[in-house]
């Protein structure tokens, strides 16, 4: 059946358009993967991001901590000024 189509077509046309689409293929496939390095999420994208969010989780937790003191202290304040609560 492949012999039968060669026999109609020239071999010659058939393998300079055959290597013409393949370079087509090749050239649309080359261009999605530099799209994708140039404009898609790249690992440094995601370090830099990632950085920031330690960094502003980092600030989140100290503050969480001075407030945590802070309330830690009013509480021991009132309950040393409770007469019910002083312990004996």
């Amino acid at each position: 059946m492949v012999e039968k189509f060669l026999r109609k077509i020239d071999k010659k046309k058939f393998i300079f358009y055959g290597n013409r689409i393949l370079v087509g293929i090749l050239v649309v496939i080359f261009g999605i993967y530099v799209g994708n390095i140039l404009f898609g999420k790249s690992s440094f994208e995601v370090l830099w991001s990632l950085k920031n969010d330690k960094y502003r989780l980092e600030k989140r937790i100290n503050e969480l901590k001075k407030e945590n003191s802070d309330l830690q202290k009013k509480l021991f304040e009132l309950q040393q000024l409770d007469p019910d609560t002083r312990k004996e």
